[in-house]
């Protein structure tokens, strides 16, 4: 499977009902088999260094530490989001015009500009939810690390996606299509091989 589909399934899968069935010990476990398969897949080493000590570290915590650990599988998915949009910065085209040219083959110069700057966005925004809960696991802080993982990033998520539309709505009024996020979402996941490229 692909980079970002398995972090994005490991998170939701960690969010929606895993704490509360029981089955989310396996979490951690699954992440850390994931993580060794990309670093032996991992032709640079230094990715590929980083990837084994991921693996190493959370397959000894859990290991260890138990089901304490599985508080750090969404600060973890949301560390390699973050690495996932930022790293298309280096590697071009950035992720959201990846994900754009599934709709639209010719990208206007203002446009792919604009769209570099989201990538950025993106990436910055999952940098700030993985510091955030980072905290919330350090300090042990349950009910508000509950709140945040159940409804709190929901509403942040919400807000960014829906303020970028209305924005770009407004700040592209020469635009003929404006797929809403849903359209776009759909299309990601029809597609999705040609969009969570490695």
């Amino acid at each position: 499977m692909r980079f970002g589909i398995v972090a994005v399934v490991l998170f939701l899968a960690g969010v929606f009902g895993g704490y509360a069935s029981g089955w989310h010990k396996v979490l951690p476990w699954l992440l850390a088999v994931w993580l060794g398969v990309r670093a032996v897949r991992e032709p640079r080493r230094p990715w590929r260094r980083l990837w084994t000590i991921l693996a190493v570290a959370l397959a000894g915590g859990a290991w260890w530490l138990g089901e304490g650990v599985t508080s750090w599988v969404p600060p973890v998915s949301f560390a390699l989001l973050a690495w996932l949009f930022g790293r298309t910065l280096w590697r071009p085209p950035p992720l959201i015009e990846r994900m754009v040219r599934l709709q639209f083959t010719e990208i206007p110069d203002y446009l792919q500009d604009y769209l570099r700057r989201l990538t950025w966005l993106w990436s910055v925004f999952f940098v700030a939810v993985a510091l955030v809960s980072i905290g919330l696991t350090l300090i042990g802080a349950e009910g508000a690390w509950v709140w945040f993982h159940g409804f709190g990033i929901w509403l942040l998520l919400g807000v960014l996606v829906g303020g970028e539309y209305l924005y770009r709505r407004r700040r592209f009024p020469q635009l003929e299509r404006m797929p809403p996020p849903h359209e776009t979402f759909r299309e990601v996941a029809r597609r999705g091989e040609a969009f969570w490229l490695d």
